[in-house]
């Protein structure tokens, strides 16, 4: 593994958060304040009023020393974990790396992905992909993937993890200790992909971005990972996924809150489930920008 003292770009990290996970926050918080590569901030972005959670007291979370929450008054869902920051530190030589709030990530995370920043200054650099984007309206099959193209390891025929799974499961029973999810391995192959996933972390700079990120369409609101890939692509900034079989295992311990209750990925917006919204979003970006085509 690379020495952390032989990575030198500045790098800031950036998330979000909701009133009902606030009291959750600290494993995450302290995950990326232990990174091998210290960040050189790490910024919570907190909303003056949430949409979803009107009658929220308006009481800040206590966080660890070294993390500073800035107030947004736009609640622009959950792309305010980099939207923000885009505004911050634009025109900046800095990196900003952006993720969920519901995770625990390893401490040699950044390590791996400003080494991979270090040898493609113009991909966003991501952990976990969206590969698998339909072709437009009319059309058999798209033309405009990018290679080498992402090869993932898929959870549902990862025979190795399933056996981990069933002994960590009995373990934990026999034990009469929680169960904890083993690690696994999310990519067989590093490549490109249509689309990236934040919620293991993804890598940009505030120049990726124009300034039509910020106009976000209701229907659009819910599903943050596509609307940004989509930007970022619009600029010419493709998502580079890494974590083969060449690098440590880099997918996050995931928190109970993942798939809990207020997880946006579970929830229903104007009838329509995560895959309806990412679907409308994709379908948006090719008839408006001719991307994914």
């Amino acid at each position: 593994m690379q020495s952390p003292e032989r990575v030198s770009q500045r790098y800031i990290i950036t998330l979000s958060s909701i009133p009902p996970r606030f009291g959750q926050l600290r494993p995450t918080l302290e995950s990326l304040l232990n990174q091998t590569v210290p960040a050189e901030r790490v910024i919570l972005y907190l909303n003056r009023r949430y949409r979803r959670f009107p009658d929220w007291d308006g009481a800040p979370p206590e966080v660890p020393e070294g993390v500073e929450i800035r107030w947004v008054d736009e609640d622009w869902g959950p792309a305010t974990k980099i939207l923000p920051a885009l505004r911050d530190f634009a025109g900046q030589d800095v990196d900003l790396f952006f993720c969920d709030d519901d995770q625990e990530y390893r401490p040699y995370l950044l390590e791996r992905m400003l080494k991979a920043r270090a040898a493609r200054p113009e991909d966003c650099i991501a952990i976990s992909p969206m590969d698998d984007y339909p072709a437009p309206v009319g059309k058999a099959r798209r033309s405009d993937k990018r290679h080498p193209h992402v090869l993932r390891l898929w959870k549902a025929t990862n025979v190795g993890f399933h056996l981990r799974d069933k002994l960590c499961r009995i373990g934990a029973w026999l034990k009469k200790r929680p169960y904890v999810q083993p690690a696994r391995r999310n990519i067989l192959r590093t490549g490109y992909a249509d689309g990236f996933e934040g919620w293991m972390g993804v890598l940009v700079r505030p120049d990726f971005f124009a300034e039509e990120v910020f106009d976000i369409p209701e229907f659009a609101w819910p599903v943050d990972d596509v609307w940004l890939s989509g930007h970022a692509r619009r600029k010419g900034h493709w998502p580079w996924i890494i974590g083969g079989f060449g690098e440590p295992i880099l997918e996050p311990w995931s928190a109970e809150e993942h798939n809990g209750e207020t997880a946006l990925h579970r929830a229903v917006f104007g009838g329509s489930d995560r895959d309806d919204s990412n679907l409308e979003v994709v379908r948006y970006f090719q008839e408006t920008y001719g991307l994914w085509t």
